[in-house]
């Protein structure tokens, strides 16, 4: 693809120019205008207020107290920047670089999936398990390490492991482990559970949020996720079901006797993932999410494989 083009684009690039030139009164004229810009979100001014913050290097209270103060160019320029990515589709977490999940702060960028809030449930449903304090946890496709952080910070004394096929998502997760003071997880380079098999390592509980959406699912996805979140953690095939066919298959090798296998799936597959549990499993268990849609399944292994 070319870089330059002609004819409007170059007017458009005159025309952001012109508008760096502008002079704001106050940093809050320039949020207000920055939100205004941004009025498409579904929360414009959230947004402004992060992006400034990001341009600065501010924390919230440092914005507040910089509302009635002059701009400086370097910050309108930096501004800019991140205005026309998010303007162009870019998720606002790649933007800043970081995501909350479970009350903690988490490094993110475009090799990782961004963490939702409806993937809470899976801690939640673990939390809620009859598990011992110094259980044996397998995080599965980790990513930034969302859920393996999470759990291992509410279980301090579990021995947790984060799996996942991508190197460079692992060392981001490992970056967050120590971001968040969390001490008791391994990382492991493993396609699934590939590396425990092959060791016969078992495990109390497995947890994932595999890829389960379809290649014609995806093709319909909202554009900033489409266009800038990693296919690779999104697709699991021309059904959506692949990779959870697989998870549970080696799961059922990899649990103990009376294990756990938590993990998030997409809309009207429940009664397709039934299918692949089975007689040694007890029935699945479904947790919806907060839009009152199926949203994590929960399974417990009850025999020896």
């Amino acid at each position: 693809m070319s870089i330059s083009r002609p004819g409007p684009w170059k007017k458009k690039n005159r025309g952001c120019r012109r508008k760096n030139k502008l002079k704001y009164k106050s940093l809050e004229q320039l949020f207000r205008q920055t939100a205004s810009r941004l009025s498409l979100s579904s929360c414009p001014f959230l947004e402004a207020r992060l992006l400034i913050q990001k341009a600065a290097g501010w924390d919230e209270s440092e914005f507040f107290r910089q509302l009635d103060s002059p701009v400086r160019p370097v910050l309108l320029r930096k501004l800019e920047t991140l205005v026309r990515r998010r303007l162009s589709g870019w998720p606002v977490a790649y933007l800043l670089g970081r995501k909350e999940f479970w009350s903690l702060e988490f490094k993110v960028n475009r090799l990782v999936l961004i963490p939702r809030p409806e993937t809470e449930l899976v801690v939640e449903k673990v939390l809620s398990l009859p598990l011992s304090d110094e259980c044996r946890l397998l995080d599965v496709g980790t990513g930034c390490g969302n859920l393996a952080v999470a759990l291992a910070r509410e279980k301090p004394l579990a021995r947790v492991v984060a799996a996942d096929i991508s190197r460079r998502a692992l060392r981001l997760a490992a970056e967050n482990a120590r971001k968040n003071r969390v001490k008791n997880i391994t990382f492991v380079h493993s396609d699934l559970l590939e590396y425990f098999i092959k060791r016969k390592l078992q495990f109390e509980a497995i947890v994932s949020n595999p890829p389960y959406v379809s290649q014609s699912d995806w093709e319909k996805l909202d554009r900033p996720v489409r266009d800038f979140e990693p296919k690779r953690a999104l697709v699991a095939g021309p059904t959506g079901l692949e990779i959870i066919a697989r998870l549970v298959s080696q799961a059922d090798l990899c649990l103990r006797p009376g294990g756990f296998l938590v993990f998030e799936f997409g809309a009207g597959q429940e009664k397709e993932i039934f299918k692949l549990f089975g007689p040694g499993w007890s029935r699945p268990e479904i947790t919806k999410d907060y839009s009152g849609q199926p949203r994590v399944m929960s399974a417990r292994k009850t025999s020896q494989s």
